[in-house]
């Protein structure tokens, strides 16, 4: 609705003055109006300071403001995969950011618990050259942490002159329910995926990760993408409906991942992990006789045993017992052995260190 007040009042033969005030439901010449008010024998006096509010001179309606214009992407650049990724991970971010700032907590402390609940106890030096990260703003994000219950700095079991960073029991339920948040936040972003898309992206991100960030040399795990293939006993459960069902949690105990390849034998996926960003399945494996120490995901070549992986949470301790691989099969369907994939070891040092991944 116009509601325009024209500077100035009019006063009639009576010289009763008043002011004029046009009010309209559609566009409306002001103008003419005023016009044709003033062919009736009204009488236009202008305001002290104001011009002479004549037909001529009366303000026009002032036309309404062209509406905003709406947002939107240059189609050109939706073409750039480079964009898109970087369109989708701010967005992505924000989320995460709110979902932990609601807990009190920032990305960096997400980033340490994950990292302990993947690989367990870790010294704080390991902590910050794992994560590429300050020491001193490492301390502070433990620090944080401590104070809150998430972790504990104790004397390490294996050297008693260590001190390593350790997650409490509150920091594993904390770090549970912190996963559950985020993969409803992950759910709201991908919802219009089906599983199977949302399997394939994350399968083909993860071969775009590794090709940017690769893994240190002998470490063949990426952090499991989420928890439903653990199953709620000692080991991953089996299903049969998701692809990444058959994905190896090399922080689990050796026994347990042995069962799980032997349980995966035949079905679809069969037990597979990552190596340099290609998909790996293991079709055989079994208990090692020795104890090895290393970063659960590890690849050793040994004399007796062949190419064994590291595992289990507490593998650094060197108590645990690894997994020896005996078949595989690579992404283009050959079966192998892994001593002719992962090649021989070299004869110094006795052991070559490579790297599996779980993702």
């Amino acid at each position: 609705m116009e509601q325009p007040v024209v500077p100035g009042t009019e006063h009639g033969p009576e010289g009763v003055r008043f002011a004029f005030v046009g009010i309209s439901n559609a566009p409306t010449d002001w103008g003419r109006v005023l016009a044709a008010l003033s062919g009736a024998g009204l009488t236009l006096v202008a305001l002290p300071g104001e011009a002479p509010a004549t037909p001529a001179t009366a303000p026009a309606l002032t036309p309404p403001a062209p509406a905003a214009p709406t947002r939107m992407t240059p189609p050109s650049v939706l073409d750039l995969h480079a964009y898109l990724l970087t369109a989708i991970g701010k967005a992505a971010r924000r989320r995460l950011t709110d979902r932990l700032a609601a807990r009190g907590l920032r990305l960096w402390h997400l980033t340490v618990m994950a990292l302990l609940g993947d690989l367990g106890p870790q010294m704080k030096t390991a902590l910050a050259a794992r994560l590429d990260m300050n020491a001193s703003d490492l301390v502070k994000i433990v620090n944080d942490l401590e104070r809150a219950g998430h972790v504990d700095c104790v004397r390490d079991t294996a050297d008693r002159r260590r001190v390593v960073v350790a997650l409490t029991a509150e920091g594993r339920t904390a770090l549970a329910e912190l996963s559950a948040d985020i993969a409803s936040a992950d759910d709201d972003i991908l919802a219009p995926l089906s599983p199977a898309e949302r399997d394939q992206l994350g399968s083909l991100l993860r071969r775009v990760h590794r090709h940017l960030e690769p893994a240190p040399a002998g470490v063949v795990h990426e952090a499991p993408s989420g928890t439903h293939h653990r199953g709620q006993g000692t080991g991953p459960s089996v299903r049969t409906h998701s692809a990444e069902d058959g994905r190896i949690d090399w922080s689990l105990p050796a026994k347990s991942l042995a069962r799980f390849v032997d349980a995966r034998r035949g079905a679809y996926p069969a037990a597979y992990t990552h190596h340099h960003g290609r998909r790996l399945e293991i079709l055989a494996a079994e208990v090692t006789r020795h104890t090895y120490a290393g970063t659960p995901g590890l690849v050793l070549h040994t004399e007796d045993e062949g190419v064994v992986i590291v595992t289990g949470a507490a593998a650094h301790t060197g108590r645990n017992h690894a997994l020896a691989l005996t078949r595989l099969r690579t992404e283009d369907g050959r079966e192998i052995a892994p001593e002719e994939y992962f090649g021989a070891a070299d004869p110094e040092p006795a052991d070559e260190h490579r790297t599996l991944s779980d993702g």
